[in-house]
C-alpha cells in the first residue's frame, strides 16, 4: 500500500512538471509568434520594407526610363540637324563630284557638306582625296595632276569641333577669315591695313616691284577683287598650291633651265630661282591652255597670310602653328630638305609644306633706308629646313635677284 502511494505521488509530480513545461512552451511560442508578427506585419516590418523596396525599384526604373527617353530625344535632335544638312540618301555636291570624278568645263559653284559655296574652275575636277567640307581642305586638280586648295574669305560654316578651336564661347557654327595681310602670335592674328611697317621693316604690295599690269589692271588688285568675300561682291575664296612649287628633275644651280612649275606631291622643290623668275613662271603656268578658267600668280602676302589664318582656325594646334619652330609640325631646322608633301607632319587642312621645308618667295617687297641709299628687297616667308629660328609667319627680306637651294615659291589661283 505504501509503495502504491509513493508511485502515485511520483506520477502526479511528473504530470505536473510536464504540464508546467507545456504551459511555458506555449507562452514562449506565443511571445515568439507575437514578435514574428510584429517583425513581419508591424510598422517598419518586413512587409513594409518590401513594399518600400518595390516602390524605390519602380521609381528607379521610371527615372532610368526618363533619362533614356531624354537621351534618345537629344540624339534624334542631332540626327534631324544632320538630315537637314544632308537628307537621307543624298550627298553634298562636293561629295558627289568627288565620287563621280566630275570634270568641269566652266567655272561652277557647288556646295560642300556644310552648305559652303566653293567655285570649281573650268578645266579642273575634285581630287579623290579632297575633303568634303571647306574646313578639311577642298582640293581641285587639273588634268596634269596639279592640285590647289580652296581658302575661304569672309564668313564660312564649320563644325562645332572646329569652331571651338578659336571661338570656344561661340556656338553659331561659323568662322570669319578676312582677306588680309596679318601678323601672328600664339593667341591669334592682327590685320595689317595696306602697306605698313611690320616689326622693324616696311612691307608693301601693289607697285611695280610686286604686281603685273594686265590690260591696265594691277594683278594684286585683280586678285583681291575676285577673291574677296561674297558680301563684298567677290567669290568668297581663292586657291593656293597644295604643295610648294616643284620640278621633276632636281635643280642644282641657278643656271639650270627654268621649267613649268608642278604643284604635285613627291617632286623636288623648285629652288635656285629669283623672285622675278618665280613670278614669271607662275603667271605663265597655264599659258595657252584655254581649258583652264582660272588665273595663276606667284602667291601674295594677302593670300599667304589669309591661308595661314585659315589653317590656324581649322586645326587643333590653333595659332601655335603660325609661330612654332618645332619640327613636329613642319620641316624646320632638320638640315634635310625633302620632296614636296613628303614631310607628313606638315600637312594641315590638306595644305602641305607651308610651315617648313623651303622658305617661299612672295610678291611682297620690303624697303628701308641705309645712309643715303634705298634698297629694294623681296620678301621671303616661312620656316626652312636649314634654320631652326624661322617660322611660317616670319617675314625675311632678301636682295632682289638672289637665289638659293633653300628658297622656293608657291602659286595662288583665283576664278
Amino acid at each position: 500500500m505504501k509503495e502504491r502511494l509513493t508511485k502515485f505521488h511520483e506520477t502526479s509530480n511528473q504530470r505536473g512538471i510536464t504540464l508546467i513545461a507545456l504551459v511555458i512552451t506555449i507562452v514562449i511560442l506565443i511571445i515568439l509568434a507575437t514578435v514574428s508578427i510584429k517583425v513581419v506585419l508591424g510598422e517598419g516590418g518586413l512587409i513594409d520594407r518590401a513594399q518600400e523596396g518595390k516602390s524605390l525599384t519602380d521609381q528607379a526604373q521610371t527615372d532610368e526610363q526618363e533619362e533614356l527617353t531624354g537621351a534618345e530625344e537629344y540624339i534624334n535632335g542631332i540626327l534631324v540637324e544632320i538630315e537637314d544638312q544632308n537628307p537621307p540618301g543624298e550627298k553634298s555636291e562636293v561629295a558627289e563630284a568627288i565620287e563621280n570624278g566630275t570634270k568641269y568645263t566652266d567655272t561652277t559653284p557647288i556646295k560642300d557638306d556644310l552648305e559652303n559655296t566653293v567655285y570649281i574652275p573650268g578645266g579642273f575636277h575634285l581630287a579623290k582625296d579632297s575633303g568634303t567640307k571647306v574646313e578639311e581642305g577642298i582640293v581641285i586638280e587639273d588634268d596634269s595632276g596639279n592640285q590647289f586648295v580652296w581658302i575661304p574669305t569672309g564668313e564660312y560654316n564649320v563644325t562645332e569641333e572646329v569652331e571651338k578651336i578659336t571661338e570656344p564661347d561661340e556656338q553659331d557654327g561659323k568662322l570669319t577669315n578676312e582677306l588680309s595681310r596679318r601678323t601672328f602670335t600664339e593667341s591669334g592674328s592682327t590685320i595689317v591695313s595696306g602697306d605698313s611697317v611690320i616689326e622693324s621693316y616696311y612691307y608693301g604690295e601693289g607697285d611695280s616691284r610686286s604686281c603685273t599690269i594686265v590690260d591696265g589692271v594691277n594683278s594684286i588688285d585683280a586678285f583681291l577683287s575676285r577673291a574677296k568675300p561674297v558680301s563684298e561682291g567677290g567669290k568668297g575664296g581663292f586657291y593656293i598650291g597644295r604643295y610648294e612649287a616643284g620640278t621633276e628633275a632636281e635643280r642644282t644651280s641657278k643656271d639650270d633651265p627654268l621649267t613649268t612649275p608642278l604643284v604635285q606631291a613627291n617632286k623636288y622643290p623648285y629652288v635656285y630661282v629669283t623672285r622675278e623668275q618665280a613670278k614669271q613662271k607662275a603667271e605663265t603656268m597655264y599659258s595657252g591652255n584655254e581649258a583652264i578658267k582660272a588665273t595663276a600668280q606667284l602667291i601674295s602676302s594677302y593670300a599667304r597670310d589669309t591661308a595661314l589664318n585659315f589653317i590656324c582656325q581649322t586645326n587643333v594646334e590653333g595659332y601655335t602653328l603660325a609661330i612654332t619652330t618645332k619640327n613636329i609640325y613642319g620641316n624646320i631646322g632638320t638640315n634635310n630638305r625633302t620632296k614636296t608633301g613628303e614631310y607628313l607632319a606638315d600637312c594641315h587642312s590638306n595644305i602641305c609644306d607651308l610651315l617648313g621645308n623651303c622658305s617661299e618667295l612672295t610678291t611682297e617687297y620690303s624697303s628701308y633706308s641705309n645712309s643715303d641709299n634705298t634698297y629694294s628687297y623681296d620678301t621671303v616667308m616661312g620656316g626652312v629646313y636649314n634654320n631652326s629660328n624661322y617660322y611660317v609667319a616670319y617675314r625675311s627680306s632678301r636682295k632682289t635677284d638672289t637665289s638659293y637651294r633653300y628658297r622656293s615659291f608657291r602659286i595662288q589661283l583665283y576664278v
